[in-house]
């Protein structure tokens, strides 16, 4: 049978990148895809990969968060995006209308959709092993606990099955305004910091021992909000994804930049009710405020949104059971680059 696809991966170690390489190589391992990896050490620093497809179009995967191509206000980078991307095809991870507006000339623009980090198979599997065994060691919240397990795409993946303890799980991390470069970056970190401490604060006093939640350890969390911190046995990367799965209802807040963080990704995946601030960036396909997630703006909207999910068991397993399909039509990492493909295919 002839294949379908042949695609040049221009390689580069990246955890940001990890779910496309694990796309790549579960298509290239079911045959649909030849993938050949060209190794480009040193030549890249942002997580934007290149793609030759079928020896013709010059397609780009870009996770950066937000609009984030260089150091300047979001119209800088729009300009920058418009005046210096050479690509027939650009799949954006936080992509909105200005990415439509702006599009380079003849290139043709598209949502990418969720972003999370895992580690790949196939030809790309050792490298960014390595490098997610590196991130967790030098990750102080985490380092006392590191568990030498792989997290391999299955291992985020869970059934829509609420729990009868119906728990509820907000875990997050502060960032500190000291290390942006730019003033509106440092609001935009005092904003988050904000949101996030106050959101764990009104969830433990409202939900009590139903709540599971709290910040990770590093020193600026520490100095900051000390009495929220969460034990080491609960932050390493394996409990969580267990306590993910142990809990009917996720909260996610929104990430540097305005994007969707890492988090909202590994809900879908594991096919719990989600209750998240407003969206500022599009998926593909149908992904809607209703019916994937509910939108809380202050915290009165927070506890309104997961008082509606815990009191209606039917609008919560519609919810758990609509991003059970999302994930396995979409996000799924081999599903996410299909899609990709078919987009270019229209154009063959």
């Amino acid at each position: 049978m002839r294949k379908q696809f042949e695609c040049k991966v221009f390689f580069f170690p990246s955890l940001h990148l990890s779910q496309i390489y694990n796309g790549f190589a579960k298509l290239g391992k079911a045959g649909l895809v030849k993938v050949k990896v060209k190794h480009v050490y040193g030549e890249q620093t942002k997580p934007i990969l290149k793609v030759i497809v079928n020896n013709k179009y010059n397609v780009i995967y870009d996770t950066l968060d937000g609009l984030n191509w260089i150091d300047g206000s979001p119209e800088d980078n729009l300009n920058y995006f418009k005046n210096n991307i050479n690509a027939d095809f650009y799949f954006k991870r936080s992509f909105n209308q200005s990415i439509i507006d702006y599009a380079p000339e003849n290139c043709k623009v598209f949502p990418l959709g969720l972003n999370y980090a895992m580690i790949a198979n196939g030809k790309f599997s050792g490298n960014l092993k390595k490098r997610m065994k590196n991130f967790f060691r030098n990750n102080f919240y985490i380092s006392k606990h590191y568990s030498k397990r792989s997290f391999y795409s299955e291992y985020f993946e869970y059934y829509p099955i609420p729990l009868r303890d119906n728990k509820i799980l907000f875990m997050a991390r502060l960032w500190d305004p000291d290390e942006a470069s730019l003033d509106h970056l440092k609001v935009e970190r005092e904003h988050i910091n904000k949101i996030r401490i106050e959101s764990i604060r009104v969830c433990r006093k409202e939900f009590g021992d139903s709540f599971i939640g709290g910040l990770q350890h590093d020193n600026f969390s520490m100095k900051h909000a000390k009495d929220l911190l969460l034990p080491f046995s609960l932050t390493n990367k394996g409990d969580y994804l267990k306590t993910i799965k142990n809990c009917n209802i996720c909260i996610a807040t929104t990430g540097l930049h305005d994007s969707i963080g890492w988090k909202f990704g590994e809900y879908v995946a594991a096919s719990r009710a989600i209750v998240s601030e407003p969206l500022k960036y599009q998926l593909p396909g149908f992904f809607s405020e209703g019916i994937n997630y509910l939108e809380f703006r202050n915290n009165s909207d927070l506890i309104n949104s997961i008082l509606v999910l815990r009191k209606d068991k039917d609008k919560m397993v519609s919810m758990m059971n609509s991003n059970f399909d999302y994930y396995n039509s979409y996000l799924q990492p081999d599903k996410l680059i299909l899609n990709t493909l078919l987009k270019v295919y229209q154009y063959e």
